[in-house]
């Protein structure tokens, strides 16, 4: 296996250009984004914008919801919603493969697999409902066959549930979304020609997804079962000045140069792809980080929902902005720099991004520090 010897700073620029990042919105649409990135994770929680929101607004130019809307749904539809493992905007060139696991585990009766023969009745009057009015949510449908616990916890009708397999396993696709509410409709009206596809084998799917996740991390941690699904031969080993332990990376990803990044600030999701891995960004960029949202209050360090700050190839600082619909405010509940030692030049340039942010989020009175 081939040797790379790379500085943290090259090790840096690496990631944040293959992630998109040269610059502020420096690609022109979803599919140039999903070019980069593989995938875009999707979350329903909405403190200042939702996930893939956060992850799409700081990429793409002049980027509103209705791009993701346009680019997921109808017609010029070019990407469409599944798990890989969470909850992903994932390009349409993918279905195929996705769509022959959904059938694997749609053959045996499992809570996440197919259906068992007490829900086949539920299924077959959704389906029904489905050829007479078309596109379905489950919120209006289904409150007479009962109600179960969610695989979250949570109350929830046991139509949701059986809809929840269809989709899982290749019968439904999300059409739509009202908000965040998913529309339902039957696969091949979603994508026509689906039926008549020809699919590709479970070996070359493995191996597919096997790469495209890897590529999705950029650099990482090659396990065993990585190696054996791609080759030893696909991998590099990425040795980083500093650090003991290498990384690994797919041959065909390395680029032949590392572009120099601009000193644009960005305000990255949680989940953004630049530090999704803690590990990766502790140890390249001296940063520790965590999403906080599932910790106890008392236990927090930062906060229910804080963002990291990113400048060039250095993680600056973190900020926690809330979004006060009702009286048109992003307000920002904390900003910290990673020094401790903030100055007036970057603490402006951070307070524009924020007005922006403000603005792409409709707070029409701007940002207000609490």
């Amino acid at each position: 296996m081939q040797t790379v010897c790379l500085t943290p700073s090259e090790a840096r620029r690496f990631l944040i250009s293959s992630f998109a990042l040269p610059h502020w919105q420096a690609q022109s649409s979803v599919q140039d984004v999903l070019d980069h990135l593989e995938y875009v994770q999707e979350d329903s929680i909405d403190v200042c914008g939702r996930m893939h929101e956060l992850i799409l607004w700081p990429r793409i130019k002049d980027y509103t919801p209705q791009v993701l809307h346009k680019a997921l749904y109808g017609e010029s539809a070019h990407a469409f919603e599944h798990y890989l493992p969470n909850l992903s905007v994932i390009p349409l060139i993918d279905h195929p493969h996705f769509l022959m696991r959904m059938r694997e585990r749609g053959a045996t009766p499992h809570r996440w697999g197919g259906l068992f023969e007490e829900e086949l009745p539920i299924a077959e009057k959704f389906l029904a409902a489905l050829d007479t009015h078309g596109p379905l949510k489950t919120r209006t449908q289904g409150r007479e066959d009962g109600h179960m616990l969610s695989g979250w916890g949570s109350r929830a009708t046991v139509l949701s549930q059986v809809v929840e397999k269809l989709w899982f396993t290749g019968t439904l696709s999300i059409a739509r979304r009202d908000g965040f509410e998913r529309v339902f409709d039957r696969t091949e009206r979603v994508y026509p020609g689906v039926l008549e596809a020809t699919l590709p084998d479970a070996t070359e799917s493995a191996r597919h997804l096997t790469r495209k996740r890897l590529r999705a991390k950029t650099l990482f941690r090659a396990g065993h079962q990585d190696k054996a699904q791609v080759g030893t031969d696909a991998l590099v080993k990425i040795e980083v000045s500093g650090l003991s332990k290498p990384w690994y990376a797919l041959k065909d990803h390395l680029p032949d140069q590392y572009p120099t990044l601009s000193d644009d600030i960005f305000l990255l999701a949680p989940l953004d792809p630049v530090v999704y891995d803690r590990r990766r960004t502790r140890e390249l960029f001296d940063f520790d980080y965590t999403w906080e949202v599932y910790v106890p209050e008392a236990k927090r360090r930062w906060g229910y929902y804080v963002l990291p700050i990113l400048k060039g190839e250095t993680l600056i600082g973190r900020v926690e902005p809330k979004l006060d619909r009702k009286a048109g405010v992003l307000t920002i509940r904390s900003l910290i720099f990673e020094d401790g030692k903030p100055n007036k030049t970057l603490r402006k340039q951070i307070e524009t991004r924020l007005e922006q942010m403000a603005a792409f989020l409709g707070a029409t009175n701007g940002i207000q520090f609490i």
